[in-house]
């Protein structure tokens, strides 16, 4: 089965944070024979010359691109605007304030191949920062928040994950995202971040033609290493860090794909289009 995957770190022992051209070009290679299609280079925090160094790597790799190779859609900036009260594995000493002027530094000459980035939308500036992206046909995805408001959000990062819970003495993001039928959810259905009986409730709740399955993949994802550091910390083969925090999966996004329709949670027909036919439109995609 075919899979488009929007929101992944790495995998095969590449880290996208550290991978020079030729790494990602054989990420790309690699991916390709695990039926991934496309993909989204998922970015952590780092300075304004580390992250426009990265991205310059994506938009070399995608300049040298093989028939072999799973195309590289664009990057996804997540973690660079966050919360520091919801930084999750992610170094908060990392962000930085949502503004264009920073973005601009971040991107330089490589805008174009920007094609997410995730914010939380308390930050200070948010309202012109979203409208910038949005001109340059960026998607912005609200993840790593306390925020409960869905208003400029084409989607939302990890749905779950590194927000608000469900309660019912407050709103939260997570129910609003839950119950808001034009908004796309990016989902890591590994097991692990969200609970079989949870992803059962959620594909009865949201419309499946704006779930958007994601792997979230760590770059110990299908490689034999014990241990790997992402994000400044100790990551195990588990996916958690020492402290037990978990830090992204370890399965590509085809595997969880397999797993779920196993484990007759969803259809063939629906992993179609949960995990490529979604992804396609979402980001307009010539497949």
């Amino acid at each position: 089965m075919k899979v488009i995957d929007i929101h992944i770190h790495g995998g095969f022992g590449i880290s996208f944070d550290s991978a020079k051209k030729e790494d990602i070009n054989l990420f790309a290679k690699l991916a390709h024979k695990k039926g991934i299609i496309a993909f989204c280079p998922t970015l952590t925090g780092g300075t304004i010359e580390e992250l426009n160094e990265r991205i310059k790597n994506i938009h070399l790799a995608k300049l040298d691109q093989k028939e072999d190779e799973a195309l590289i859609i664009g990057a996804n900036l997540e973690g660079t605007f966050l919360s520091k009260e919801k930084p999750g594995v992610q170094n908060p000493n990392n962000f930085l304030e949502p503004t264009i002027e920073n973005f601009k530094k971040i991107a330089g000459e490589f805008e174009d191949d920007i094609k997410i980035v995730v914010i939380a939308p308390e930050n200070k500036n948010c309202d012109e920062f979203i409208e910038y992206l949005k001109s340059k046909n960026i998607k912005v995805h609200f993840g790593h928040t306390q925020t409960d408001s869905l208003i400029g959000a084409d989607g939302i990062n990890h749905l779950y994950n590194a927000m608000e819970p469900i309660t019912h003495k407050k709103e939260t993001l997570t129910v609003k995202a839950l119950l808001d039928e034009n908004i796309y959810t990016e989902l890591i259905a590994d097991t692990k971040h969200v609970v079989e009986d949870v992803l059962k409730l959620t594909f009865k709740i949201r419309p499946k033609n704006k779930i958007l399955l994601i792997s979230d993949a760590l770059p110990i994802a299908n490689s034999n290493l014990e241990k790997i550091e992402f994000c400044n910390k100790t990551v195990l083969k588990t996916g958690y860090d020492e402290k037990g925090i978990l830090g992204g999966s370890v399965m590509l996004l085809s595997d969880i794909v397999s797993n779920l329709i196993k484990k007759g949670i969803i259809t063939e027909e629906e992993a179609n289009l949960m995990a490529y036919e979604n992804q396609k439109n979402y980001l307009k995609l010539m497949l």
